[in-house]
This record gives structure tokens, C-alpha cells and sequence, in this order.
């Protein structure tokens, strides 16, 4: 593959890819983050660009069509669980006795 398809070489890309790959999923083993695992799904899957002929441009748009649902996804999975945690701190009590500190921000006192 020339350098103005794919700037890197496969062995460049081979070691960036598995690099990338394992860390986002040993970050999906720890922290159970769905988008992790969707990055590391398109990081893996964006080695498929070497399988194939070359000059194949439907094999390289197919592969780059689904790279970007992959990342379109990602986002959109990482957002949606940002809003989901910062509604469920919202409606979460703000101490250990589950009591609320009032709303005017001054401290609760017993």
C-alpha cells in the first residue's frame, strides 16, 4: 500500500494497533465502559486496511465507513454514560445518613 493511502508501515501500525488495542481492553476489564470496548474493536479492526488487494477502493471505504460508526458510536456511548452519571449524582444523597444538603448551599446542621 503506497504512503498516500496508509502514511505508516504494517509493522508500525501492527505495534501501535496491539498497543492500543490491549490497553482499551484492559480498560474495558476494569472499568466496564462500553465505548472502550468499541475502540478497541476499531483500533484492532482498522488492521483489516492490509488484508486484500491494495488498490481495492471498496474494500478501503468499507473499512473506513466502519471505523467511523465504530467511533460515531464510541462518542456517543461515552456521553450518554457522562450524562447518566452525572443525573445519578444528582438525584444521590450528598452524605452517608442520605439527607441532602439544602439547596441554598449553606450546611446542614443537627
Amino acid at each position: 500500500m503506497d504512503a498516500s493511502t496508509f502514511p505508516i508501515s504494517l509493522t508500525y501500525h501492527l505495534v501501535f494497533a496491539l498497543i492500543a488495542g490491549i490497553f482499551f481492553l484492559v480498560q474495558f476489564i476494569r472499568l466496564r465502559r462500553p465505548y472502550q470496548l468499541l475502540l478497541a474493536i476499531g483500533i484492532l479492526a482498522s488492521l483489516l486496511i492490509h488484508v486484500g488487494d491494495p488498490h481495492n477502493k471498496v474494500w478501503f471505504n468499507t473499512i473506513g465507513l466502519f471505523e467511523l460508526v465504530i467511533l460515531v458510536g464510541a462518542v456517543v456511548l461515552s456521553v450518554a454514560a457522562r450524562v447518566k452519571a452525572k443525573k445519578a449524582a444528582k438525584d444521590a444523597p450528598a452524605d452517608a445518613d442520605g439527607a441532602a444538603e439544602p439547596a441554598d448551599g449553606t450546611e446542614k446542621t443537627e
